[in-house]
């Protein structure tokens, strides 16, 4: 169980803040700027993946592939919510929604 359990990213054995966002740093993803976003979100949150910040309002996660690389990079919200064509800005907007 603790094998498939720390395989998918949807997955949690660790408690998890409010707002999980998961970013796919895959290949595809990286060469469209997924670790410029991941980087953005790094600094804005102050936290790296793996973490959650002080409030436990957000964690960061690193994922595999969720199958839209046409779509790069893109991020998801609580396992349920894709954001794709990720900008700054985007992230940006994103983290004021979610405060």
């Amino acid at each position: 169980a603790y094998e498939v359990a720390t395989f998918y990213n949807m997955y949690d054995t660790q408690p998890v803040g409010r707002h999980k966002i998961t970013v796919c740093t895959n290949l595809p993803c990286a060469l469209m700027g997924a670790n410029e976003i991941a980087e953005h979100l790094r600094q804005k949150l102050g936290i790296g993946f793996g973490e959650t910040t002080e409030d436990g309002r957000f964690t960061l996660k690193e994922g595999e592939c969720m199958g839209a690389c046409g779509d790069a990079p893109m991020c998801l919200h609580n396992n349920h919510a894709m954001h794709t064509h990720l900008t700054p800005e985007k992230i940006d907007e994103l983290l004021d929604k979610l405060k």
